[in-house]
């Protein structure tokens, strides 16, 4: 793997007072096999979506929107019931995280298509820049996890959307702290960058679920 063109600094920053045991979600992105939209009415609806392939997306946009207008979670530990108020709102945000339904699913593809190198020098010369420089700026920064490398853009471990609260760097080493909607209650979930001798990157999450690429997604600020 070529040498990475961006070092790593020396610094440490968090966003104040956030804590996912106590902003995120209480409960796991863990859904029954049931639409996430229905169109239409009586007889004539139609269901569209899949809930059981998750919201992370949907979850990691509604923990910001509550973060920013000082509203705590729902102190409800078990996902909410197919149309529900809450169920229907993390569906909503779920596709705004999409980015008009096609630009972050084709973002992860495009990731997952690059070569090692590619991904890792993407990752640590423009994705973390500003990832960091959103965490610097007092916000909560949106992140896809690039679970595998391949072809194919819907396979459930592709991608994986997470909130970056925090993060420590030195030279070789970045950990970011993470809302991650998989892992609720947990603060101890971090994104790890090691920069080896040689100058190629290792990624890796604390909870040790595949990591090949970061990607800085948008946050789309609820309708």
């Amino acid at each position: 793997m070529r040498d990475l063109p961006y070092p790593f600094a020396m610094a440490s920053r968090a966003v104040a007072g956030f804590l996912p045991s106590i902003h995120g979600f209480h409960f796991a992105n863990s859904w029954p096999s049931a639409p996430a939209f229905w169109i239409g009415r009586g007889y004539l609806r139609l269901g569209i979506g899949d809930a059981s392939k998750g919201f992370c997306g949907g979850m990691s946009q509604a923990v910001r929107d509550r973060f920013e207008q000082g509203e705590a979670p729902p102190p409800d530990h078990v996902s909410p019931a197919p149309g529900s108020p809450l169920f229907d709102e993390i569906a909503r945000r779920q596709v705004d995280s999409f980015d008009r339904w096609v630009v972050v699913p084709f973002r992860f593809l495009w990731m997952a298509l690059q070569p090692a190198a590619d991904r890792s020098g993407a990752t640590a010369s423009r994705v973390w820049p500003a990832i960091r420089a959103e965490i610097d700026a007092g916000h909560l920064a949106m992140v896809g996890l690039v679970r595998s490398a391949g072809r194919d853009p819907l396979r459930n471990e592709l991608g994986h959307q997470v909130v970056a609260y925090r993060y420590d760097e030195t030279n070789a080493l970045v950990r970011i702290g993470i809302y991650d909607p998989n892992h609720p209650d947990d603060d101890s979930v971090e994104l790890v960058m090691a920069r080896g001798a040689d100058g190629s990157l290792a990624l890796s999450q604390s909870t040790g679920e595949p990591l090949v690429g970061l990607l800085d997604l948008p946050y789309v600020p609820p309708r």
